[in-house]
């Protein structure tokens, strides 16, 4: 059988286009994004600006075709949340459960690393397992749960935190 060559690099704006496409495929068929409705290019154009060296977005290709990216986001606008950062990962629906979610992920969390910040937070779905144990897989901690607060495809969805601690947990 032969390994596949999978390479991971920063997103550059050619991506885009498929990079809206992986998207707006969890948008409607998944719970991994609460947006209700596909992205156009030109809402996607604006979230790629606000990418860059310090909110690094990545892609991970197969030949020419993009079959993944992962993005880290501000945790928050406020000063003091400066070292804190989210994460987001998608994965083109046909490329799914081929360890292609792992590599990605380890390889945010040492950009994550390698830009000094000091922790990792994902806002997952509860119901979205496979999310979950990727998280915990790379040793991403539960941290809690907000009842009910996404709504999609018509019912309540509980989302949980968790987070990985880049500098070592403290107590």
């Amino acid at each position: 059988m032969e390994e596949k060559i999978l390479t991971i690099r920063k997103a550059q704006l050619e991506d885009l286009e498929q990079v809206t496409e992986i998207y707006n495929q969890a948008v409607l068929k998944t719970i991994s994004t609460f947006h209700l409705y596909p992205r156009s290019l030109e809402e996607q154009l604006k979230w790629f600006e606000s990418h860059g060296d310090k909110y690094p977005l990545l892609v991970v290709e197969e030949g020419r075709l993009v079959i993944a990216w992962a993005c880290l986001s501000p945790y928050s606008d406020r000063e003091g949340y400066q070292y804190t950062v989210t994460d987001s990962i998608y994965v083109r629906e046909e490329f799914r459960r081929q360890r292609i979610g792992y590599e990605l992920l380890n390889f945010l969390v040492k950009e994550a690393q390698k830009l000094s910040y000091h922790s990792v937070i994902a806002f997952i779905a509860k119901e979205n397992l496979a999310s979950i144990k990727l998280h915990e897989k790379v040793g991403f901690l539960y941290r809690g749960v907000l009842k009910e607060v996404g709504f999609k495809f018509g019912r309540w969805i509980d989302v949980c935190c968790y987070q990985k601690m880049l500098e070592g947990e403290r107590e």
